[in-house]
């Protein structure tokens, strides 16, 4: 079963000079809202990057463009609008041996996305090499290795020079690579789940800054709750053998459970309360999705 369905119009989306979370004349913060064009399957506005798009036949056919594949540089965009990370959190205690299942890999491989983008923002320019090491070894086993053999070198390079734009650029070049590689073996699936861990990671990190240092217009930008009202719509075409392996029933409960939380009423702003709630969420779903792998 194909995953999402193409855009039909195509909407606004956040140009590199709007915010997320604008303020109100009386000083609170605007919460970034939903998409009220949004159609199901559809990817929201905010991860939308326009200029991944790839309109070929074959990409429409298989549900991998921009539309169906959130891109990878606007999730991580959040974070750079939280404050520091706090140290517990840019570092994790990765898998040491590699899942049996596709479903798990990739999922794994949008953590890795993840921590390399996390440990370049947080001065850990000593980590990446590891990092990279491991997006090489996933990569391979998910059949993208060659792809990832020079994507994983570039992002060393950038980390070691303290490139952090041209490490976002990076990321971006390797999502699109490898969401081509997986297009051509016919694996739409994997895409969307590499898109759900790299989202997971960033924001079980972004709802650990804000907890430690609580600023509501910080807060306002991850009470998106389009986005897990995403990932759960996308979640329901995947694979049934992928599905049960991943629990995916599980994972759809949780991101529901997120989405509700995030879904505030207009005008209301976030409260130290409600993050701390999402984190425990969020935690929870992380310790689904890649089990004791993910343990702080």
């Amino acid at each position: 079963m194909m995953l999402g369905m193409p855009l039909v119009a195509a909407q606004e989306e956040w140009g590199a000079d709007d915010s997320m979370a604008d303020v109100a004349e009386d000083g609170a913060p605007e919460i970034a809202g939903d998409d009220e064009a949004r159609r199901h399957g559809e990817v929201p506005a905010m991860f939308r990057d326009d200029a991944m798009l790839d309109e070929s036949h074959s990409n429409q056919e298989l549900g991998i463009n921009v539309y169906t594949a959130p891109s990878i540089t606007k999730i991580f965009a959040q974070l750079d609008n939280m404050p520091s990370i706090p140290e517990d959190y840019v570092l994790r205690n990765r898998p040491e041996k590699l899942p049996t299942d596709a479903g798990a890999l990739a999922l794994e491989m949008g953590y890795l996305l993840a921590d390399g983008f996390i440990a370049v923002r947080s001065g850990h320019m000593n980590d990446v090499k590891p990092i990279a090491l491991d997006l090489t070894r996933y990569g391979k086993a998910l059949g993208v290795g060659d792809k990832m053999n020079v994507h994983s070198a570039s992002l060393l390079e950038n980390a070691e020079k303290g490139q952090l734009e041209q490490f976002k650029q990076n990321l971006s070049a390797t999502q699109s690579d490898v969401n081509e590689e997986l297009t051509s073996l016919r694996d739409p699936d994997l895409a969307h789940l590499i898109a759900l861990g790299g989202w997971v990671r960033a924001l079980e990190a972004s709802t650990a800054a804000i907890c430690d240092k609580f600023n509501a217009e910080q807060a306002a930008i991850i009470f998106y709750a389009d986005a897990p009202a995403y990932f759960s719509e996308i979640l329901q075409g995947v694979n049934p053998r992928t599905a049960k392996r991943i629990q995916v029933p599980k994972l759809r409960a949780l991101l529901d459970e997120l989405a509700r939380q995030m879904d505030m009423p207009d005008g209301e702003a976030p409260t130290l309360e409600k993050v701390k709630a999402l984190h425990q969420t969020v935690g929870r779903l992380s310790t689904l999705a890649v089990g004791s792998g993910y343990e702080h």
